[in-house]
This record gives C-alpha cells, sequence and structure tokens, in this order.
C-alpha cells in the first residue's frame, strides 16, 4: 500500500486492476486507521484468531496513478469524498446545520 498526505491527513490507497471480455477495470481503495477482525481459523470452525486490518474509507472507479489524469483533477475526487465522509460523521453526531 501506499500512502498519501491529503489536507493534513494521512491516507493509504490500493490499486486494484481487473481484465474481463468487457474490457479492463481499474479501482482504488483508500485506507484511514486499522481495526481488529475476529474470524475463525478454519472457515466454519476452528479457534477464533483476531487480525489487524487496515480500514476502508472509500473506493474511487479509477485509477489514481494514471498519466491521463491530472493533480488537480484527482484532489478534487479524493476531497469531495472526504467531505462527504466529514458529513456523514456530523449527522451521526447531530450536527445537522
Amino acid at each position: 500500500m501506499k500512502s498519501i498526505d491529503v489536507n493534513g491527513r494521512k491516507i493509504q490507497y490500493q490499486v486494484f486492476y481487473d481484465v474481463s471480455e468487457y474490457g479492463e477495470t481499474y479501482e482504488t481503495v483508500f485506507y484511514e486507521g486499522t481495526r481488529i477482525v475476529s474470524r475463525k481459523k478454519y472457515y466454519l470452525f476452528g479457534e477464533p484468531v483476531s487480525k489487524e486490518e487496515p480500514r476502508e474509507i472509500f473506493r474511487l472507479h479509477f485509477n489514481v496513478e494514471d498519466a491521463h489524469r491530472t493533480k488537480s483533477e484527482i484532489r478534487a475526487a479524493i476531497e469531495r469524498r472526504l467531505e462527504l465522509l466529514d458529513r456523514k460523521g456530523q449527522i451521526r453526531r447531530g450536527e445537522l446545520i
């Protein structure tokens, strides 16, 4: 995973690539912080195993490392998603206006 700094916020990201009969697709997944996930050692049985994983905050359905997109275009898309994420937190806290 690679990391970037957006307005003082440290975010990690990973680019995924897929090819199918319909063409190629890119997806960039952004992470912030970590979370503890508990799963069974073997799918349905076994002792539970706790594992620390990065916490996904949002996805963009294009490659942020694409040379055909400008820095300002990518920055605007990331900042827009972060604003929406912050707004969801404000609504949870009861700050409607």
